[in-house]
């Protein structure tokens, strides 16, 4: 039977296994006929992903396309001081480039920036991926290393290091000059076409507080920005980093969802302090200018950098927060039950001042321990909302909690005893924050799919050391 002769739901079924196959060139199946293109080039230009040797060419390339495009990716920076115009220029070439396109809906820009040989040697397992449908992170393969003394990882008391030669250059800092970047962006033209920024884990170098600010306010019609960050390991830094933070939330304000993510590794900081050093405090003044800085934000995740406690101390009001997910180091159990229920107490307190919401999510994870405390607003049921404790340890929700979440449900119109409450035992083995996400079942919101993979990635390549 020739193509034409085929039922429209038949001729549907066998685009839709086209697009599905990963297998599949879809290039060379969207030349066959007009009706084929037609179905095939939204899902090839849904995605776009562009070195910095390329951008000059990327209007050419996607002239008639470029309504199609959902994500944009531009990656393939170095970090050297003779790369340091590169970076520049690539920026500027890239932003002028999109500044010809026209809004059009929803548009992602997913930066990275690596070196192509970052993946090499000590960090085979790091993995350089679009945040896109149809790419997902393979399980890393592990096998007996041939490689040179100089890239094995070193065993210690303490555990395995890698070689710090290499670790330098993974987690190098973007310096760029204050001078030539100022007089850079402000050659630079602004992007209306973009609504949604994603910087993710996949970028191990520190990008500097100005640059990722510039970024921002040349992208007037931002509404979404993902960011995820690695956590400054040194001591003496924390004060400095934790100052170019609080100028960073100061250039959020006014997105509609809002997520930073602060990532660690304990094996990478080992070579430098020789000594287990746990996560740096969330401190007071970022959990409170989050807080502050927001107040229109619609979607809110803020994971490790601030703490719960210090977020709800602000008397303020988020008439449009529909989703918050905040980390709390409250929740071990070695706190003062008084302590974490008068937590829960001032998170139904603020919850008052949240007229839209309608899932809260409080947690912590780290080796050998996951908590979260979520509560959910459900209506059309006689109980519109659910508290729930999913943990690996016990905890009594006391009264005045209960009848505090009643106080919510009573303020949105419902009826009192309007609360279920839920408590759920995490059995699975956690050996890092992030099996603690995967068992707490938290939102997307906290961390993008892709980044989680690659993290249980590079958490199966340390555990295979000490195998």
């Amino acid at each position: 039977m020739i193509w034409s002769q085929h039922p429209s739901e038949v001729k549907c079924m066998i685009l839709e296994a086209l697009t599905d196959d990963k297998n599949c060139r879809l290039s060379n199946a969207a030349v066959v006929s007009r009706e084929w293109q037609a179905v095939i080039e939204p899902h090839i230009f849904a995605y776009i992903r562009v070195t910095s040797q390329r951008i000059a060419q990327l209007n050419a390339m996607t002239q008639r396309n470029r309504d199609h495009c959902d994500s944009f990716d531009s990656r393939g920076f170095q970090t050297s001081k003779s790369e340091n115009k590169l970076i520049l220029e690539s920026f500027q070439s890239l932003f002028t480039a999109l500044a010809t396109w026209e809004p059009n809906g929803s548009l992602t820009l997913d930066i990275s920036l690596y070196s192509t040989s970052d993946n090499e040697h000590a960090f085979e397992y790091l993995t350089f991926i679009p945040d896109a449908t149809g790419h997902q992170v393979e399980p890393m393969s592990i096998a007996g290393s041939e490689e040179p003394d100089l890239h094995r990882w070193e065993t210690t008391a303490l555990g395995s290091i890698p070689p710090k030669g290499s670790l330098d250059r993974l987690f190098g800092h973007v310096f760029l000059p204050i001078k030539d970047e100022r007089k850079c962006w402000a050659q630079t033209p602004k992007v209306p076409a973009v609504t949604r920024l994603e910087m993710r884990l996949q970028t191990y170098r520190r990008w500097e507080t100005f640059t990722v600010s510039q970024i921002l306010s040349h992208l007037p019609n931002l509404r979404e920005f993902h960011y995820e960050i690695w956590m400054q390991w040194f001591p003496e830094m924390h004060e400095t980093w934790n100052g170019s933070l609080l100028e960073l939330l100061s250039a959020t304000e006014g997105l509609s969802k809002l997520t930073i993510f602060e990532n660690s590794n304990q094996q990478y900081p080992l070579y430098f302090l020789k000594q287990n050093s746990p996560a740096h405090a969330p401190t007071i003044h970022l959990s409170r200018k989050l807080a502050r800085v927001n107040l229109g934000v619609e979607v809110l995740s803020a994971s490790f950098m601030v703490d719960a406690a210090e977020f709800f101390s602000e008397c303020s009001t988020w008439p449009n927060l529909s989703h918050l997910t905040l980390t709390s180091q409250l929740l071990v159990p070695t706190t003062c039950p008084t302590k974490i229920m008068d937590l829960f107490q001032a998170a139904a307190s603020a919850a008052c001042h949240m007229p839209k919401l309608k899932m809260m999510e409080i947690w912590y994870g780290r080796e050998r321990l996951a908590a979260l405390f979520k509560y959910e607003f459900i209506p059309g049921r006689l109980r519109q909302s659910v508290v729930t404790w999913r943990a690996t340890w016990d905890v009594s929700i006391q009264t005045r909690v209960i009848e505090a979440w009643e106080g919510v449900v009573c303020s949105r119109g419902g009826y009192p005893s309007g609360v279920d409450v839920v408590f759920e035992t995490v059995n699975e083995h956690i050996t890092s924050h992030v099996d603690a996400i995967i068992s707490l079942g938290l939102s997307d919101t906290v961390l993008r799919p892709i980044s989680l993979q690659q993290i249980k990635r590079e958490q199966s390549f340390v555990e295979s050391l000490t195998a």
